[in-house]
């Protein structure tokens, strides 16, 4: 089977979204047990997680070339999701840059917990958004998930 730009997109792009919320509790945790190895770790994989939604964003287009000319495309779902998609997009960039800036200033203490608590708050902001975004991507294709659809049966 081969990996055309539309399975490319569905299958990276759940990075993000369980990535976020496991990272979340991994910073979490590193921070209740008051534990550098494991902040560090976090930060690190926060850094990584912020390039491959950058991956993922970067899928968008080919698929939605590879697909527009179906007979279930709908224009409006498509935006929807991408204006969503550029959203999460920001967040999370935004939030690898401010682990990028932890790791980098880890050895400032009074700079190094800020950039922490503050890597922290835009791991939700990011989720929120990008699961948001992964709501609507998921409108494109499922029926079952849009508002007032009835389900066909097979």
């Amino acid at each position: 089977m081969p990996l055309d730009p539309a399975h490319l997109h569905l299958v990276v792009n759940h990075l993000p979204v369980f990535g976020g919320p496991f990272l979340f509790l991994l910073l979490a945790l590193g921070l209740i047990r008051r534990s550098g190895e494991l902040v560090t770790l976090s930060l690190v994989l926060v850094v990584l997680l912020a390039a491959g939604t950058g991956l993922v964003y970067l899928t968008g287009e080919p698929a939605e070339d590879q697909v527009e000319k179906a007979s279930w495309y709908q224009e409006r779902l498509v935006e929807t999701h991408e204006e969503q998609s550029e959203a999460g997009l920001i967040a999370m960039l935004a939030t690898g840059a401010l682990a990028a800036a932890g790791l980098v200033l880890r050895k400032r203490p009074g700079t190094f917990p800020w950039l922490v608590r503050a890597t922290v708050a835009g791991l939700v902001v990011g989720m929120v958004l990008i699961g948001r975004s992964a709501w609507s991507g998921g409108q494109i294709r499922h029926d079952e998930i849009r508002a007032g659809q009835p389900l066909s049966s097979p």
